[in-house]
């Protein structure tokens, strides 16, 4: 009896677990005595590991343990394209003692272990999301196959979450692979496609979809015509030597050296997942699985799992924004100015399935656009993540042109041309007037002009919207959504809809100067050029950040941001908050000598951020100008001057209803200007650090600068009301 295709109801005689339910597993063992398991029931599209679920899988492998005429198991999912996406992200975030943590960790490896304790063979059958404890259970069958199914993803990721693999995954991959291809995995919570994840010994066999079941059906007859549970398996060649040898230690060495760089240095899950790793081949098994399991109860605990597991699920709200109603997908889309950003915006458009079209005047920019396109591609192209028809395919849904053409079934009319209201409303005018459907969203890529403005006197406003993309857009993950004062509901959830089909985060920001971002950055940018001016270098004010977690230090930003944006968006800034955003004059000096920072050829930094830049020389005429002694700041001093006023003005772009909550600010900042993960987010890490002592700090700092350190009252009220 062919069970492969379907669950059908069991057999007279035969065992099953009780009447299946949403959250549970469904098992079937037929006449022939071959059993399927499915990890979850056919109406469920993700399926998780939660409390329920756990009982069940246990429960039916009970069952199957004393199931006497067994002849084989396969493990698969509950249908098409899923599998198993690993533990229920809430059970992560509920545990809060390190205890209890570790307790869930042994628990879930013994129940699994329970796969490998049968006498018969077991099979996984892979399509779908394979991750985290979905691929610890994997690991503990004797064969994986696996469908080259779309949705098809294997991997341990759980260090993205500051855990590590706490169902046997540091322990058994290690000696499945090899140490050095399971640190590259677990260190960095790489997910693997099906093909690399196949080259990578991850899985036994990759066959078509259709014929998943049929294979896994054949492994299984092959080692039961052979009398064998498992296939024998070894190490060879270098994954040997680099394993079971003292010469691991080359592959433990490399890994910590990697692991003392960067931002990687906040993060203790990696490192306690190289230790685990490195215990698969120097401690005896249980020993093993007795040190990951503690170090998962001690990291699940721990205040960075807990940021990171407070992002995860911003960022998966987020992805429910364009689903709202009214929302629709644009099939078409216009882009005015081959820029920068234009021609990045465009190419994103392209590679995530929307014809577009790209506009600007100057035939060079236009080459350059393609060409940064078939750059992209050609990247892709040689990792594999692509194939060459779905890379021309790409590119043929890129089209540009010197005009615009006919506009009748254009979806989106987007511009990224000069920070200039009046351009972009002649622009937007214009689209108008060439026939654009009422029906078509116009949205401006503008990181400080009003969006309200722009839709002033245009038919239909309500269509008018912002969407600020960040430099590079191929890179940055977040998208601003502005919602000017005409703003309709659904064009905000198309232009949603749009962020998330495009692979980014979008949160909806109010139309105000600077919307989130920029009006946050301002302050913090400011007072680093204030410090550099006082006598403060730009190495220590760089490295101040970057030990705070920041992914860029705040001079190295402003010469890739630009010294000529920089002013013109603190002029801005300077006309809405006169008091508190009074430009610092070295923006102007920079302006004036023309030097602009990485576009120019350098700026406080040389080409390429080595060295000094041309720069230092306006900075010195700046300081002699002061006529003041130079003075260097502490490492203190930096944090509270650069890092607490970002707090205050964050706050403050909350109580004045420029986003909706507390979450927009954290996930807005974290993906805008890198605000640490680590910390969990801005409002995080501000009662973490404690409000009252951010708010005692700026008092102090006010008193001794000025106004532009005023604390704004709804900081003030919260922390007194704690």
């Amino acid at each position: 009896m062919n069970t492969t295709d379907h669950v059908p109801p069991p057999a007279a005689g035969t065992a099953a677990a009780p009447a299946p339910t949403a959250g549970t597993v469904a098992l079937h063992i037929d006449d022939s005595g071959l059993a399927t398991l499915r990890l979850g029931q056919p109406c469920e599209t993700l399926v998780t590991f939660t409390r329920e679920r756990l009982d069940s899988l246990e429960a039916a492998l009970r069952l199957l343990r004393e199931h006497a005429p067994l002849r084989g198991v396969i493990v698969t999912g509950p249908g098409p394209g899923m599998f198993c996406a690993g533990a229920d992200v809430n059970l992560i975030r509920d545990v809060t003692d390190a205890a209890e943590g570790e307790a869930a960790a042994t628990r879930g490896r013994l129940v699994f272990a329970v796969l490998r304790q049968l006498r018969v063979p077991v099979i996984a059958a892979i399509e779908g999301p394979c991750l985290g404890g979905g691929f610890e259970l994997a690991l503990c069958c004797d064969v994986r196959v696996a469908s080259d199914h779309a949705a098809t993803q294997i991997g341990l990721p759980e260090v993205k979450l500051g855990i590590l693999p706490g169902f046997g995954g540091t322990q058994n991959l290690p000696r499945l692979i090899g140490l050095p291809k399971a640190l590259d995995l677990i260190l960095n919570g790489k997910l693997l496609r099906p093909k690399p994840a196949w080259k990578a010994g991850l899985v036994d066999r990759l066959v078509p979809s259709a014929k998943l079941l049929r294979a896994a059906h054949q492994e299984l007859d092959r080692l039961t015509a052979a009398g064998k549970k498992a296939p024998p398996r070894s190490l060879r060649g270098l994954p040997f030597w680099l394993s079971k040898t003292p010469l691991r230690g080359l592959a433990v060495r490399a890994a910590r050296k990697a692991l003392d760089q960067g931002q990687a240095r906040f993060y203790p899950a990696p490192r306690a997942a190289l230790q685990c790793c490195l215990d698969a081949f120097t401690v005896a098994e249980e020993r093993g699985f007795a040190a990951e399991a503690r170090a998962l109860g001690e990291l699940i605990a721990s205040p960075v799992s807990k940021g990171l597991v407070h992002l995860f699920f911003l960022t998966e709200h987020q992805k429910r924004l364009g689903k709202q109603p009214g929302a629709v997908d644009v099939a078409r889309a216009l882009v005015v100015g081959g820029g920068v950003m234009g021609a990045g915006i465009a190419g994103q458009f392209a590679e995530r399935g929307v014809r577009a079209r790209l506009c600007d005047l100057d035939f060079a920019a236009l080459a350059r656009a393609k060409a940064r396109l078939q750059k992209s591609l050609g990247k892709r192209l040689a990792k594999r993540q692509l194939a060459a028809h779905e890379a021309m395919a790409v590119q043929d849904r890129l089209a540009v042109a010197t005009e615009w053409g006919h506009l009748g079934d254009t979806d989106l009319w987007l511009e990224a041309v000069v920070e200039d209201l009046d351009v972009k409303r002649q622009l937007m005018a214009r689209a108008v007037a060439s026939g654009l459907p009422a029906t078509a969203i116009i949205a401006s890529n503008t990181s400080s002009l009003s969006v309200t403005a722009m839709a002033e006197g245009l038919p239909h406003p309500e269509r008018v919207v912002g969407l600020h993309f960040f430099n590079p857009p191929e890179k940055m993950p977040l998208v601003e959504v502005i919602r000017g004062r005409a703003s309709s509901d659904a064009a905000v959830a198309t232009a949603c809809r749009l962020a998330v089909r495009l692979g980014k985060f979008p949160v909806v920001v109010g139309d105000a100067p600077g919307f989130l971002v920029n009006r946050c950055l301002a302050p913090y940018l400011n007072e680093a050029a204030r410090l550099l001016v006082e006598g403060t270098s730009a190495e220590a004010i760089d490295a101040a950040m970057l030990d705070f977690g920041m992914p860029m230090g705040p001079c190295r930003l402003l010469d890739e941001i630009g010294f000529d944006v920089v002013a013109k968006v603190s002029h801005v800034m300077h006309e809405a908050f006169p008091e508190r955003m009074v430009p610092c004059e070295l923006f102007a000096a920079m302006v004036e000598a023309k030097v602009l920072g990485q576009k120019g050829g350098g700026g406080l930094y040389g080409k390429n951020g080595h060295g000094s830049g041309p720069g230092r020389a306006v900075l010195a005429r700046q300081q002699a100008a002061r006529q003041t002694p130079p003075r260097a700041a502490t490492r203190s001093e930096l944090v509270h001057r650069l890092i607490y006023p970002l707090v205050d003005e964050a706050f403050r772009c909350l109580d004045e209803g420029l986003v909706a909550g507390e979450a927009e600010l954290d996930l807005g900042l974290v993906m805008g200007i890198g605000f640490p993960p680590c910390t969990g987010g801005i409002t995080w890490f501000a009662r973490r650090e404690g409000l009252a002592t951010i708010v005692a700090a700026l008092d102090e700092l006010a008193r001794t600068h000025g106004p532009r350190f005023v604390v704004a009252d709804g900081l003030r009220r919260r922390a007194l009301a704690r």
